[in-house]
């Protein structure tokens, strides 16, 4: 009865710091991340074992806390530790969220503020607010809470004069560097995190831009929320606006407590600072070993021993002074107050954070959003129909009304399915932007707890791949259907016209694919080429399937050019005569037999684009099998 009622009153009090935005002491006891480093070749080569964090000690409480080191001393680790978004292997150590193991999936209840812009440009700021709050929002709020909510939201991060303005992006402009990052802040206030952190939330903003968001999140902290954030090298009037600081070196730690006593500690060890220098690039220089302690100057001859022999100093300088003693007391009290409860069998983790909202309402909200991003993105919406409407042009253009001359009829319309089939394959290699240039955007968004995979999966297949291939399609095969000059007949045009979608939604499926499994575009689409190009030397054209050795013709059964060209030949030569002059010369049979295309049922034809479909459905499951799975912690 006692664990069941100490339970629920540290649910209560975590539901209430959510709502309310008070802010929560998080912990962490003796903390170690390690890595394994590969060097040499990468089947080869040695596997070593590189120390992140060596042993942190560390309680951040409501207020300002400021993580400082130089490039590479473990900052984000740490900083990744404690919002629980970093991979568990090679974590050791406790994290104490209010004194108690935070619950699975912790990363989602807290707000974490990445480095980069992670928003959607298209969307207006109002509108990327709705769309946060529309999904980690209890779906119990009604729409007029949830923009309550948001207007609250926005009237506190100063935003009230942009709210309907976009954010913007490389194609369309947008608010300021300044807006965009408080836009960022804006969508983990929404759910009214009890801890609040930020990746180097300077990162490319000029001093007065930067100025005024550090001002913001300290207007945060002095309202009751717990701020944690990693910086570099912050100006002086960014640095005084910290309640706590806590300095790292090679992943230890040489200072943790009130940034009012930092100087005063690094004076009783033996480093003053200069008149008129920043205390962030002081502490910087006694970090990296570039401060002479005799001379008051930088010293660039130092060498990595000497580097070495100051860090072991000021490590062991930290843990002697009566700054760590205060800090390891608070930390060693959490501690001892967690284990007596465990001793006594008092605590119950949390429960595991849930989405706030069913598959369903997720997948219309990520569907609306994917909907305004095509209609408000000329470059991926009107510019594609237009360029295909000109291809179109152009194709009819060059085979404007073919005749059914013996020497040029079958000839030209198999040409014209080859472009066709072509234009629809390679035309498709844009598809391969469509994962790669919001990844970023899905992995954040997806680990905090905005949606689940599946939602994101389907709203990009219903809302863009689909339309996307669909629309230009019956225009293009509208167009070149009629000046082409192709055999009269509404079902013959049907069937034109499913054969290249299904050719394009195959071409889709493997550009997504490699989209998903490769984060770099130039690499995705030299595989992707690499792909279209072997299955067009297979595709029946280039070379006569049935002349080819045995052991190659297998390779024909993963072409989309063969499938392709397969259905298009059929669906136009099949029982059709061709004359020289009044005199049948050639019918469309003979050269289908010829090709050892079958063509005899209604099968026949129908398997073609049927495998098509199959080809595009099994790369479009690989595709969200690799979305699920891939690794989206840091």
């Amino acid at each position: 009865m006692t664990s069941k009622s100490n339970d629920v009153h540290m649910v209560d009090i975590t539901r209430s710091s959510s709502i309310e935005g008070r802010g929560s002491v998080i912990s962490g006891h003796n903390v170690k991340y390690s890595v394994y480093v590969r060097k040499g070749p990468c089947c080869c080569g040695t596997v070593t074992q590189k120390d992140i964090l060596k042993g942190v000690d560390c309680i951040f409480k409501p207020g300002m806390n400021a993580i400082l080191g130089p490039t590479g001393s473990g900052k984000s680790s740490l900083l990744d530790v404690l919002a629980g978004r970093k991979d568990p292997r090679g974590l050791q150590g406790d994290i104490l969220f209010d004194g108690v193991p935070p619950p699975d999936n912790f990363k989602c209840m807290v707000g974490y503020v990445v480095q980069y812009d992670v928003v959607m440009g298209t969307l207006t700021v109002r509108e990327n607010f709705l769309f946060s709050a529309s999904l980690r929002l209890p779906s119990s709020l009604s729409s007029k809470e949830r923009n309550e909510k948001v207007d609250t939201v926005i009237q506190e991060l100063g935003l009230t004069h942009c709210a309907d303005t976009k954010v913007g992006n490389e194609f369309i402009g947008g608010v300021s560097g300044g807006e965009k990052k408080r836009t960022n802040i804006g969508m983990e206030l929404i759910i009214s995190p009890p801890v609040l952190f930020l990746d180097e939330p300077t990162t490319g903003l000029d001093a007065n831009t930067a100025h005024s968001v550090m001002l913001l999140l300290k207007k945060l902290a002095v309202k009751g929320r717990t701020i944690v954030l990693s910086i570099h090298q912050p100006r002086y009037y960014i640095y005084r606006l910290f309640d706590s600081l806590m300095m790292l070196s090679m992943g230890e730690v040489v200072y943790h407590g009130p940034t009012s006593e930092a100087l005063t500690h690094f004076k009783s060890i033996g480093y003053t600072i200069q008149e008129h220098n920043n205390p962030p690039d002081f502490f910087l220089d006694v970090i990296t070993g570039g401060f002479n302690v005799d001379l008051d100057t930088q010293d660039p001859e130092k060498t990595s021993t000497d580097k070495d022999n100051i860090h072991d100093s000021l490590v062991q300088s930290y843990k002697n002074s009566s700054v760590s003693s205060q800090i390891q007391a608070m930390v060693r009290a959490i501690a001892e107050e967690y284990q007596a409860k465990v001793a006594q069998n008092q605590v119950v983790r949390l429960p595991p954070v849930q989405y706030k909202t069913s598959f369903l309402r997720q997948l219309m909200i990520c569907s609306g959003r994917t909907t305004k991003n095509i209609l408000r993105h000329p470059q991926t919406s009107v510019m594609q129909l237009f360029v295909i409407l000109i291809f179109a042009a152009i194709v009819g253009g060059i085979y404007w009304q073919v005749d059914d001359d013996c020497k040029s009829g079958i000839q030209n319309r198999v040409g014209a399915f080859f472009f066709i089939v072509m234009n629809q394959v390679f035309g498709n290699l844009s598809a391969v932007e469509l994962f790669i240039k919001d990844r970023f955007i899905f992995m954040h968004e997806n680990v905090s707890g905005f949606y689940r995979v599946s939602a994101y999966f389907f709203s990009k297949i219903f809302c863009d791949v689909i339309p996307m291939r669909l629309f230009p399609v019956i225009i293009f095969s509208v167009v070149t259907y009629y000046m082409i000059g192709f055999v009269d007949g509404a079902d013959k045009l049907f069937i034109y016209m499913l054969s290249i979608f299904s050719v394009a939604m195959a071409a889709s499926g493997l550009a997504f694919f490699f989209s998903a499994l490769v984060n770099i575009v130039a690499i995705a689409n030299l595989c992707i080429t690499l792909c279209y190009v072997f299955m067009m030397v297979f595709g029946g054209l280039l070379i006569n399937i049935a002349s080819m050795a045995e052991w190659l013709r297998w390779i024909k059964w993963i072409s989309i050019f063969r499938y392709g060209l397969n259905a298009l030949s059929i669906n136009e030569l099949k029982d059709q005569s061709f004359y020289n002059g009044t005199v049948v010369c050639e019918q469309g049979n003979v050269y289908l037999s010829q090709q050892d295309i079958e063509y005899e049922t209604d099968f026949d034809l129908w398997q073609n684009i049927m495998a098509l479909l199959i080809f595009a459905a099994f790369f479009l499951i690989l595709t969200y099998i690799r979305l699920l799975t891939m690794n989206k912690l840091r």
